[in-house]
């Protein structure tokens, strides 16, 4: 259809053999119980591949782009001076903790 959703699959399919492709589509085992109001992803087993739990992703921050300025400053002046590595790093060290640093929110809440 077009436009195309805003999501991969309505209902996310589980993959238990070497052919996922099935041909009676609604035989399918699919994993539900993903939240819609946050960004959730299904961790599963390695070997079987079967979902087991649900991961919730962080929100939205600005500390990854700080830290993106910050490597990108470092990397540039060290083209002109050694110590650009290390003045440099004490910015690009504030960035990666304030990115780092726990939220405060419990998991389930994030």
């Amino acid at each position: 259809s077009s436009p195309p959703p805003s999501y991969n699959f309505a209902r996310l399919p589980v993959v238990d053999r070497h052919d996922p492709l099935s041909d009676d589509i609604e035989a399918v085992p699919v994993a539900s119980g993903l939240r819609v109001d946050r960004r959730e992803l299904l961790t599963s087993s390695v070997v079987h591949a079967s979902p087991e739990a649900r991961e919730a992703s962080p929100g939205d921050s600005i500390w990854p782009l700080w830290a993106a300025l910050a490597t990108t400053l470092m990397l540039i002046w060290s083209i002109f001076s050694p110590w650009a590595v290390v003045w440099g790093s004490i910015p690009l060290g504030i960035t990666l903790i304030g990115w780092l640093w726990p939220k405060g929110v419990p998991e389930d809440e994030a």
